[in-house]
């Protein structure tokens, strides 16, 4: 298929060809009809780039397995990086996949005026295709939305109102709602909220367990007195499930160096982003609820209900990942230099020739 002129969207999202995550080939499947499909309903010039990262030799790969759609409005195509690229990092003997270098490599070889940075099993509510369509994107804009998370049964069916009966998981920008418990995991740091735990805690259940964390989180809270102040009193970041669905203009994309490109697992990488370009005066844009992605659950889904199991994991196979403390510390240091981390020029692998 020839090559789309004047992209307004390019989707990158990354991979590998190691069938990990299960049901990796349906729901990336699934992924490219849904965008196929819709950017040629809505008639939106965009193209797909699928990093596959990290190529196991002697395997079938992506290209091999896949369903790579095009068609008049979308083009499709794979971005390898082999394993070699991959094992001349650090910890690659402990992790396969170093998901946000891999979509900087696609961010760093779109040609789309605006980038979504995405994954493989996302799929978007039709709002957000009419949104798009519209051409109205701003640029020096982050634009992010709701996730919808749901057990689908990989029918072939991406119609809304077919997937809205799947959802069980809902993740806000404030807190993540449980659709069979009508339970509410907040992720809004308020100190009034914290305040009202401390209270809770000391006064109705003290002891010294509840003691020891009461001052173990003031020490922790003194500690980073600097940006705790941004965290609980400036207008909240939506940072919740931000790896799905980060839309921005290419400009802004290459001006901010992508992702910080840390050889570890990619826990709070996606959040660093965001935080990194408030700290240099972007502009944030929320989208309504009724603005959504549906986000097809698997074994290793980054959700609130599974995050423990994926912790124990990490730690047990010692693979490095940021802990809170950790974050709050490299926010600390964005918040004096914004650049911190950014200073290598040839960020998504911009000085290899990939296929």
């Amino acid at each position: 298929m020839n090559k789309l002129d004047n992209i307004y969207l390019s989707v990158v999202a990354a991979s590998r060809n190691d069938n990990h995550g299960e049901n990796l080939d349906q729901r990336t499947n699934i992924f490219i009809k849904s965008l196929a499909e819709n950017c040629k309903k809505h008639q939106i010039k965009s193209e797909l780039i699928l990093v596959e990262w990290n190529q196991i030799p002697n395997a079938k790969t992506l290209s091999d397995r896949l369903d790579l759609v095009s068609n008049e409005y979308l083009n499709s195509k794979i971005i390898t990086v082999k394993q070699d690229h991959h094992l001349k990092l650090p910890n690659s003997d402990r992790l396969n996949f170093f998901q946000m270098i891999a979509k900087n490599v696609g961010i760093r070889r779109a040609s789309g005026e605006f980038i979504l940075a995405t994954n493989i099993d996302v799929i978007l509510n039709q709002k957000i295709y009419e949104f798009i369509a519209q051409k109205k994107l701003e640029k020096n804009t982050i634009y992010r939305c709701n996730r919808h998370c749901i057990d689908y049964d990989y029918s072939g069916n991406i119609n809304d109102n077919y997937l809205d009966q799947f959802t069980n998981f809902i993740d806000k920008k404030y807190y993540s709602y449980d659709t069979k418990t009508n339970s509410k995991h907040h992720v809004q740091s308020s100190i009034f909220r914290y305040l009202n735990i401390f209270n809770k805690n000391f006064f109705n259940k003290i002891s010294i367990k509840n003691f020891k964390s009461i001052i173990n989180k003031m020490i922790f809270y003194f500690k980073y007195y600097n940006v705790i102040p941004v965290f609980f009193f400036q207008k909240k970041l939506f940072t919740n499930a931000c790896g799905d669905f980060t839309l921005l203009d290419k400009n802004s994309w290459i001006k901010l160096k992508g992702y910080c490109e840390l050889p570890i697992y990619s826990w709070h990488l996606d959040s660093l982003f965001l935080w990194e370009a408030r700290f240099k005066k972007y502009k944030f844009y929320d989208f309504e609820d009724r603005y959504y992605i549906y986000h097809m659950n698997h074994l290793t889904s980054g959700v609130i209900s599974v995050k423990e199991d994926l912790f124990d994991n990490l730690n047990n196979k010692k693979i490095p990942y940021l802990t809170n403390e950790d974050f709050l510390d490299l926010a600390s240091k964005f918040s004096k230099n914004p650049d911190h981390l950014k200073i290598n020029e040839f960020w998504g692998l911009h000085n290899e020739k990939l296929n």
